[in-house]
């Protein structure tokens, strides 16, 4: 009965573990937390003067620089199978319609007998989770293009066709100066995965090729509303001036000291003394 039951035990002991390492294995994707975060709007546009070689008179051009600058808090996530990024929405602060920034991709995950498979994927300039305390994500402000008495252009900068970069595009447009703007973050969460290109669409049958890319999994709820002015700069909070260096002055020897360590002294070369004669008288 003994050997029955250790065995009977034994059994039980390996279906557990083996219901557990299953149950791992399983896990799905962990929904991030919201994202926390600040916004900014940064004035570094600057002015550059040039002398008119027909005229000899000095020209200024304001030279437009200025961005709505992110910080993003990033959150613990330690799950090896899988990656965190963000997506951003804005939208004019008396309007209802959202604009995503980095919107999900759905794109050809696979072909087969039924024909193509559809699923979401990341976008490809979705900002990603860095590994420092902060990600920080930048817009170019600029006049607009069209028209410029209209105000301003909040740009984004993307891959685009064939991997070209610089390309951007205008995601808000118009925008007086004064004008509010709202923003949220919210976090995405998936694992690396293929999608399946399609090579000559024109094919009786398609011709294609597997790329590497992140599928979606599962994404945060988004955070709270952030308002900011365009044309309103934020000049940080200037840090204190450091305190010049200066060479400490000795102190000197305090007296009480010095006549302890004396007496010390004395005592020890006395004792020392005694030691010797009691040696010697012996």
């Amino acid at each position: 009965m003994s050997k029955g039951a250790t065995l009977l035990l034994i059994t039980i002991l390996v279906l557990s573990s083996l219901v557990m390492v299953g149950s791992a294995f399983a896990q799905s994707a962990p929904k991030p937390s919201v994202p926390e975060f600040t916004v900014k709007f940064v004035n570094a546009s600057y002015t550059v003067t040039t002398t008119n070689s027909y005229t000899g008179l000095d020209e200024t051009k304001l030279i437009s620089n200025d961005t709505i600058e992110i910080t993003i808090t990033n959150q613990p996530f330690d799950y090896s199978s899988y990656q965190t990024f963000y997506n951003i929405r804005v939208k004019p602060h008396f309007a209802d319609d959202w604009t995503e920034v980095y919107p999900l991709r759905n794109r050809t995950s696979s072909y087969g007998d039924d024909g193509f498979s559809y699923a979401e994927y990341m976008n490809d300039d979705s900002p990603p989770q860095t590994k420092s305390s902060y990600a920080i994500v930048a817009f170019p402000v600029v006049p607009t293009e069209l028209y410029l008495a209209s105000g301003y252009d909040i740009k984004r900068y993307y891959s685009g066709a064939d991997g070209q970069e610089g390309v951007s595009f205008a995601f808000l447009s118009a925008i007086p100066d004064g004008g509010q703007v709202d923003l949220q973050v919210e976090a995405l969460v998936g694992h690396d995965a293929q999608v399946y290109v399609n090579d000559h669409p024109l094919a009786p049958w398609p011709i294609g090729h597997y790329e590497q890319s992140i599928a979606f999994d599962i994404s945060s709820d988004w955070s709270n509303t952030q308002t900011i002015m365009i044309g309103e700069s934020q000049t940080p909070t200037p840090s204190p001036e450091p305190t010049p260096y200066e060479e400490p002055i000795p102190e000197p020897f305090p007296t009480t000291l010095v006549a302890t360590a004396s007496i010390a002294s004395a005592a020890i070369v006395g004792l020392g003394l005694l030691v010797y004669f009691k040696k010697r008288k012996h």
